[in-house]
C-alpha cells in the first residue's frame, strides 16, 4: 500500500512540475529580459507580454525581488489587470513590450476609439500603453487597464 501511495505522490509531483514548466514557457517567463529596478511584468493569456515601468499602488517590498517573482498582479493584489493586445505582425507576438503610463495624447486617442471598445473598458482605469521598439520606431503592442478586485 505504501508503495502505491509513493507512486501516486510521485506522479502528482511530476504532473504539477510539468504543468508549471508548460505554463511558464507559454507565458514567456523563460524569455523574460532583465528588469530595471521597480519594473514589474504581466503576462496575459491572450499573448500580451508586458513590462510595466512605472506602476502605481504596488507593494515596495517586491522592488528587489528576482525577476521571476516580480509579477505586478502579485505586487498589487488590490487590482486585477486586463491586457488588450493590438494586432501586430506574427513575428512580434512573442516579444516583451515596455509599458509606461499614458500621456495626454494617448488618453485623447483612447477617447476616439469606437463605442463598443469604450463600453468594454468603461469602468476600468487606463494604466499603461505597451510598445515595442522596431528599427528605431515604437510600435504599440497593447493597452493595460485595471479594475479593483472585489
Amino acid at each position: 500500500m505504501k508503495k502505491w501511495a509513493n507512486r501516486i505522490f510521485l506522479l502528482f509531483f511530476v504532473g504539477y512540475a510539468s504543468f508549471w514548466v508548460y505554463t511558464s514557457y507559454r507565458g514567456g517567463l523563460f524569455s523574460l529580459p532583465k528588469l530595471p529596478y521597480g519594473a514589474y511584468f504581466l503576462s496575459f493569456g491572450n499573448g500580451l507580454r508586458a513590462i510595466v515601468l512605472d506602476a502605481e499602488g504596488k507593494d515596495q517590498t517586491f522592488d528587489d525581488a528576482p525577476r521571476f517573482l516580480r509579477s505586478l498582479s502579485v505586487a498589487n493584489r488590490d487590482r486585477k489587470y486586463l491586457g488588450i493586445p493590438i494586432d501586430v505582425q506574427p513575428w512580434f507576438k512573442d516579444a516583451w513590450s515596455w509599458c509606461k503610463s499614458p500621456t495626454a495624447e494617448e488618453i485623447v486617442e483612447l477617447e476616439r476609439m469606437p463605442d463598443d471598445f469604450k463600453r468594454t473598458v468603461e469602468n476600468a482605469r487606463f494604466e499603461a500603453v505597451c510598445k515595442i521598439e522596431v528599427d528605431g520606431s515604437d510600435v504599440v503592442r497593447g493597452l493595460i487597464f485595471s479594475v479593483p478586485r472585489l
